[in-house]
């Protein structure tokens, strides 16, 4: 049994193990062994069955001390077991790896940065760990498995997959640059080119004599995007006709989308972009 005036504090054992105090509290709070209410650290039933007790102190208060043994503890010597990269959340999650960066970035938690990801503060307080890649040298974060069940992360998660979009006063559909659009695939489309970091307006109007609008509008490469949607309803198809006549007669750059394509617009759009000199 560990006597407790042998014990050590919980920034004591972050620098036995070369890590920072907030990381260490970030990577027990994992393990479930301490919980966090109201600013202030407490142990759970885990913490105190690794021998975890709480200190009193006039100038610190009261804090978690733990048996110095727990610094050679193979949950804290192995972390790697706890943490994935964006490849990782991805699976879990049914996006690609570059969508998760994208989605992370939004949240403020990197930043691009030499060809690859840099943690800010705010990511720090995440539980991100920067690594860099021993071939490249190009930077990358590691993420505590445990982010899926963030609901910061969830929150902006359910914002780009939308199944349902948010329906504001029945006028249409609210995307994540507060965007209000008329559908879900133009919620998609739209999310897709903010995440991106790409420059776009929406009912843009046509530089032509008529009073036809895009989709979307491209400034920075001047490309339109139109989605092509039910072709059902004769009023919409010989609309679709008239402008895809505008377009051709007043040599016009755009990309045209289908239903079909997304579930693909990871692999489409670049694509496309791509013939117009933007590389994303």
């Amino acid at each position: 049994m560990t006597h407790e005036s042998n014990k050590i504090s919980t920034s004591v054992l972050a620098k036995k193990l070369g890590k920072s105090s907030r990381q260490m509290f970030t990577e027990l709070e994992a393990l479930g062994w301490i919980r966090r209410e109201q600013d202030q650290w407490f142990l759970t039933g885990k913490g105190e069955f690794e021998q975890g007790s709480y200190r009193d102190s006039d100038r610190y208060g009261r804090y978690i001390v733990w048996p110095e043994s727990v610094a050679e503890h193979r949950a804290l010597t192995n972390a790697e077991d706890r943490y994935t990269g964006a490849k990782g959340l991805g699976l879990k999650t049914g996006l690609a790896a570059p969508r998760i960066n994208q989605l992370l970035a939004e949240l403020g938690w990197i930043k691009p940065w030499l060809k690859g990801w840099r943690l800010t503060e705010a990511g720090v307080s995440q539980g991100g760990i920067q690594k860099e890649d021993s071939h490249t040298a190009i930077p990358y974060v590691s993420w505590p498995k445990t982010l899926t069940d963030n609901l910061l992360f969830k929150r902006t998660l359910k914002q780009f997959n939308l199944h349902l979009a948010e329906v504001e006063h029945r006028s249409g559909c609210r995307a994540m640059d507060g965007h209000l659009l008329r559908s879900e695939a133009e919620v998609k489309i739209d999310n897709w080119l903010y995440l991106a970091g790409i420059i776009h307006a929406c009912d843009r109007s046509l530089p032509v004599n008529d009073s036809a609008q895009a989709d979307f509008y491209l400034p920075q490469i001047h490309l339109f995007i139109e989605f092509w949607g039910s072709e059902n309803d004769p009023s919409y198809l010989a609309s679709k006709m008239h402008k895809k006549t505008l377009y051709e007669a007043n040599s016009l750059d755009v990309i045209e989308l289908q239903e079909g394509d997304l579930k693909d617009l990871d692999e489409v759009l670049p694509r496309h972009l791509r013939r117009f000199g933007l590389e994303c």
